[in-house]
């Protein structure tokens, strides 16, 4: 296999053990294994994560022979090391080829892009909603400074509580929304949640999201 071909079976190694994994993630969480996906996103996800992201850097052309062999052995180590044969990864190969931006890793990372957006136009409302409760708090906090009469002070402490107890419920949905916000960013800079699925047509992903709903209803 020529140079230039192997980067991309390399990374189609690593995409097809990462989707293999992600499907044995998804399995383990509706059992509510816990203990299980921390293993697997620790020991699988997080290394295979970490050597896809330097194959989309690497520069194959500036290695030396011995380099370039020892990295092929290691790509093959892993190939054989997850029981998948050549046959398989080229037979993925093709199908990224055949679907480029019709695929459903193009439908997948459109979807995260939306997502994202959705999130932060939620977050600014939450902030918005956030500095207007901050700014109510602070007025009744200096109006009970300057208030002497005792019945009045009890008054505004009334009303101080519920500005207080939105103010948590508000807290807790900016870290909710922010923690969403954050796994999406890192989805789409670290690229393979959505090109595992660059092996699959368009059509075919948005057939099996019909029919996964279909199911659920």
């Amino acid at each position: 296999m020529e140079r230039e071909n192997f980067i991309a079976y390399a990374q189609e190694v690593i995409l097809t053990v990462l989707k293999m994994t992600s499907t044995q993630l998804d399995k383990l969480r509706e059992m509510g294994d816990l203990s299980g996906v921390e293993i697997l996103e620790e020991k699988v996800i997080v290394p295979y994560e970490r050597i896809y992201g330097a194959l989309l850097e690497m520069k194959i052309d500036k290695m030396d022979d011995e380099e370039f062999e020892s990295f092929k052995n290691m790509v093959e180590e892993i190939r054989e090391k997850n029981e998948l044969s050549m046959e398989k990864i080229e037979e993925e190969l093709g199908k990224r080829e055949l679907f480029k931006e019709k695929s459903g890793a193009t439908v997948v990372k459109r979807f995260f892009k939306y997502n994202l957006n959705r999130l932060l136009d939620r977050k600014d409302k939450i902030v918005e909603k956030y500095n207007e409760l901050a700014v109510e708090e602070q007025n009744l906090e200096n109006l009970l400074k300057d208030t002497i009469q005792e019945e009045e002070q009890f008054d505004i402490i009334y009303k101080l509580q519920p500005v207080r107890e939105k103010l948590r419920g508000i807290e807790d949905k900016y870290l909710l929304v922010e923690r969403d916000i954050n796994q999406l960013k890192k989805k789409l800079e670290s690229k393979w949640p959505y090109e595992i699925y660059g092996v699959v047509s368009e059509e075919e992903l948005l057939e099996t999201y019909k029919e996964a709903f279909k199911m659920e209803d």
